[in-house]
């Protein structure tokens, strides 16, 4: 039987529940850490001030895009590779690649970009994408950026792709949606809504979970 470490706060719990508590704890611990660091980012990057002022040039929000997205990678992601929109639309086509939409699914549902594939699928087969260039994205490039981490720590060639759905938009290239060509973006929430004229902005909020 394990003896109980002194000092160890979960000592009076059974020792077989103990390991698994550190996990728990530990988990929770990273998790609250991760979200603690996001926050202070974002506010230090002027998010939660409701967004662009109507009649925003457009030149002005593509600014934007690159300020916030740029500041997020040097506080949260620094080092990791990315690819730009025009880089991916130049790249070599004799190299297999592919686009991960790692937004959640009342986003995604919105619209994706052309050919993407969803997180949950690619993670379905991930073996098959090994030799492939992996280019995950989200809406400006924050939560891509750090599955973009992760992925580089399990070995993938992967790049994220720098200010996501936004940049794209920007560029003047359409979403897809049910097979379909269309310019509806889901932006998160109102501060994120930094798309260019001709596109409509859509926010939703995700179903509650099962049960709630």
């Amino acid at each position: 039987m394990e003896r109980p470490v002194p000092g160890d706060p979960l000592a009076m719990t059974a020792p077989g529940r103990r390991r698994r508590g550190r996990v728990v704890v530990a988990a929770t611990s990273v998790a609250a850490t991760a979200a603690v660091a996001i926050g202070l980012a974002l506010h230090g990057l002027g998010v939660g001030r409701g967004g662009p002022a109507p009649g925003t040039a457009d030149s002005v929000l593509a600014a934007e895009v690159g300020r916030r997205y740029g500041g997020m990678k040097r506080l949260l992601f620094p080092g990791q590779p990315e690819i730009s929109v025009a880089e991916w639309l130049a790249r070599p086509k004799d190299r297999p690649a592919v686009l991960v939409d790692v937004r959640e699914p009342h986003e995604r549902r919105v619209s994706m970009l052309p050919g993407a594939i969803t997180k949950e699928d690619f993670e379905r087969d991930s073996a098959r994408y090994r030799s492939w260039l992996v280019v995950p994205y989200c809406t400006i490039g924050l939560r891509s950026g750090l599955y973009t981490r992760e992925l580089r720590g399990r070995g993938f060639a992967v790049r994220n792709l720098a200010g996501s759905a936004l940049a794209w938009a920007h560029a003047g290239l359409p979403f897809e949606a049910g097979g379909k060509a269309t310019r509806r973006v889901h932006v998160f929430n109102r501060d994120w809504n930094l798309l260019p004229l001709g596109y409509e902005p859509v926010v939703t909020k995700a179903p509650p979970a099962s049960g709630s």
